[in-house]
C-alpha cells in the first residue's frame, strides 16, 4: 500500500457532509467509491463535474454483501451516516428555502419522535449511528486482511461523530455516537478517526435556508461570545460552539488520513482554527 491512502470508500456520500467528501477527495487525487441507498448521486448534483469521477455504488450498509467485494479494492472507509431525530422530515427542513409554516409543521413532527408503526429496528440511534459503524467497521477488517495477507498496515476508518448534543435533539443522539467511538476505538486491528464537527454549513450553498439561517445565528453568537468574553467563561465555552463549514472538515479528514501516525479524536476545536 502507498504511504497515503488513495483509495476510500464512503458510506452516506451522498448526505450533506459525505457529498463534500466525495468531492475533496476526487480534488485530491484519490479513488472514490461512493455507497447510497439508490446508487447514485443526488439529481440536485448531476452536473457538478465531479460526480462523474465517482463510483456510485448501490449498498445497504446492514448487508455487507451488497459492498464487501469493493471493501477490498479500498485503504479507507468513512461511516458518514446519522440522523438528529429518529423521525426524518427535519432533513426536508434544513435543505430547503425557507417557507415558515411547512419549516415549522416539519420541525414538530420531528420532534415527536418517529411513528411507533413505521419504526423498525433498523432507523433507530443505535442502529445508524453505532451499530451499523461496528458492523461496516468489522466487514472491512475482515475484507482488508483478506486483500492485503502479508501487510501489516492497519487499515484506516473515520467516523463522523459530533461535538455536543443539539439543543432539543433527544440525549441518545449522542449517547450513541460516543458508544460507536468507544467500540471502534476498541479495536486493535483498526486505525480509527473521529471527527466530531458541530454545526456545519456548506460556504457555496444559498444562504435562504433554514440550514444558512442557523448557521448564521451560530457565526453570530461565537462572534460575539469572543468579543464579549472571549474564552475566560468556560460554560460558555461548551455552550455557544463555532460552525464549520463541510469543506473545512472533508480537508481535515483527508490531512489525518494520510498522516498514518496519527488515530483518535479531532475536535471541532481543532478543525475550526
Amino acid at each position: 500500500m502507498s504511504a497515503a491512502a488513495k483509495s476510500i470508500a464512503i458510506f452516506g456520500g451522498a448526505g450533506f457532509l459525505g457529498r463534500k467528501i466525495c468531492e475533496n477527495g476526487i480534488a485530491l487525487g484519490y479513488s472514490v467509491i461512493s455507497f447510497t441507498r439508490l446508487g447514485s448521486p443526488p439529481a440536485n448534483l448531476a452536473k457538478e463535474p465531479w460526480v462523474s469521477k465517482v463510483n456510485w455504488q448501490k449498498g445497504n450498509i446492514f448487508e455487507p454483501e451488497t459492498y464487501k467485494a469493493q471493501l477490498r479494492q479500498v485503504d479507507a472507509v468513512v461511516h458518514s451516516i446519522g440522523m438528529l431525530f429518529e423521525n426524518t422530515n427535519y432533513k426536508k427542513t434544513l435543505n430547503s428555502n425557507v417557507n415558515f409554516l411547512n419549516d415549522v409543521q416539519n420541525l414538530a413532527n420531528s420532534l415527536k419522535g418517529s411513528n411507533p408503526m413505521q419504526r423498525n429496528s433498523f432507523n433507530t440511534y443505535g442502529a445508524v449511528q453505532r451499530d451499523s459503524a461496528v458492523l461496516l467497521a468489522d466487514e472491512f477488517v475482515k475484507q482488508f486482511k483478506s486483500a492485503h495477507e502479508n501487510s501489516t498496515d492497519k487499515p484506516a476508518f473515520v467516523y463522523i461523530s459530533a461535538d455536543k448534543n443539539p439543543p432539543i435533539v433527544p440525549k441518545e443522539y449522542i449517547t450513541t455516537k460516543r458508544e460507536a467511538e468507544f467500540e471502534l476505538m476498541s479495536k486493535p486491528d483498526l486505525r480509527t478517526i473521529v471527527l466530531r464537527p458541530g454545526i456545519m454549513y456548506d460556504a457555496k450553498a444559498a444562504s435562504l435556508t433554514p440550514r444558512g439561517i442557523l448557521t448564521l445565528m451560530t457565526q453570530l453568537g461565537h462572534a460575539t461570545k469572543q468579543v464579549v468574553v472571549g474564552d475566560q467563561v468556560s460554560f460558555l465555552n461548551d455552550l455557544v460552539r463555532p460552525p464549520v463549514s463541510t469543506d473545512k472538515v472533508a480537508f481535515t479528514l483527508y490531512d489525518l488520513l494520510e498522516d498514518k501516525l496519527f488515530s483518535g479524536i479531532c475536535t471541532l476545536d481543532e478543525m475550526a482554527l
